[in-house]
């Protein structure tokens, strides 16, 4: 059974954040104006600095003021249909990706967004800050890092991997999705079974998910950074990829999600592939909910869970999510 703090957030969501065709016009009003009042790390503890490559990407870099780690990172690519822009939602969770990876430096890609940016722009973002990791300035080796991301970033968190893997290059160590988009034909199983349930992406007032209300929603602006593209090339839909050659992977995903099956497919993938992988289960809940850890104890447990691959992944075991962790500290 869902928390009292789960439903309430769930049913605020509905209401308020909605992005389902059929109840708002566009979705690209409300990936604006989340970094107005944070635009710098609320983090007191780390030190931040910000810089471009040879190509001209934009990058945040994140470690903490005592105690980094010098060889490890956690590369971080980042959410909003790939409309929403880098803001302090991400980088607050800094410090707790650095805790687990023993006081790892952080990596946050400010990739350009749609629909001025299309796909492989995002892509092409993600792999050159990855060299400037990895080759660069930075300095890291693949075998130290872990990449991860929630929604459009656990698309190309997938996506940079097969890109890596395809092209031969060194893999990172581990990766985490949190409710990875991963599927732009929106062909699951689930976007049928939870689209009267899905907080985020469904209509309670349907009566099911029609081919007319597919294509309503595959045409939707959400969609709109895969103008041009192949809906089915793995890496724009990284649910058609093949997953040999990968290294452990963590997944969460909610159960009412219309994304469930985007998560499903890739983990029935990777476990066919023998890849080490783990998936945990939000039972009610909506999209990237790991995200409110701290606040809904399903989401303050699948966190948990995050941190312990996280440590895991580094065999370091000095940090249990939650410590001693204040609000906006």
């Amino acid at each position: 059974m869902i928390s009292k703090r789960g439903w309430l957030v769930r049913e605020f969501l509905y209401h308020i954040a909605n992005l389902n065709p059929e109840r708002v016009k566009s979705a690209i009003p409300g990936s604006k104006g989340l970094d107005v009042l944070f635009w710098k790390t609320p983090n007191r503890e780390f030190a931040h600095y910000t810089k471009r490559t040879k190509n001209g990407t934009k990058y945040e870099v994140y470690y903490p003021k005592k105690g980094a780690h010098k060889d490890n990172c956690i590369y971080y690519l980042h959410g909003g249909a790939y409309i929403g822009k880098q803001n302090w939602i991400y980088r607050y969770q800094s410090r707790y990706y650095s805790n687990a990876a023993d006081g790892a430096t952080v990596v946050y890609v400010n990739y350009k967004t749609a629909p001025k940016h299309v796909y492989p722009a995002q892509l092409d973002a993600a792999l050159d800050v990855w060299n400037e990791v990895i080759l660069g300035e930075l300095g890291f080796k693949a075998e130290n890092v872990v990449c991860g991301g929630e929604s459009a970033g656990g698309n190309l968190t997938l996506g940079l991997m097969l890109k890596l893997r395809d092209e031969g290059k060194p893999m990172p160590r581990g990766a985490f999705c949190m409710s990875a988009w991963t599927d732009m034909t929106a062909s699951g199983q689930s976007y049928e079974e939870n689209y009267l349930v899905d907080a985020m992406f469904g209509n309670r007032k349907a009566t099911n998910l029609t081919e007319e209300l597919r294509q309503k929603f595959l045409d939707f602006d959400v969609y709109c950074w895969t103008k041009g593209a192949d809906r089915k090339c793995p890496y724009v839909s990284p649910v058609f990829g093949e997953y040999h050659g990968f290294p452990p992977m963590f997944f969460t995903v909610g159960t009412h999600e219309m994304l469930k099956s985007d998560t499903d497919t890739i983990v029935e993938n990777l476990l066919k592939h023998g890849v080490d992988v783990t998936v945990h289960y939000g039972e009610g809940m909506w999209h990237v909910y790991t995200l409110w850890h701290g606040i809904v104890p399903e989401a303050t447990e699948s966190f948990k869970a995050l941190c312990a691959f996280i440590n895991k992944s580094f065999d370091y075991y000095g940090y249990v999510y939650p410590k001693k962790e204040y609000f906006l500290s």
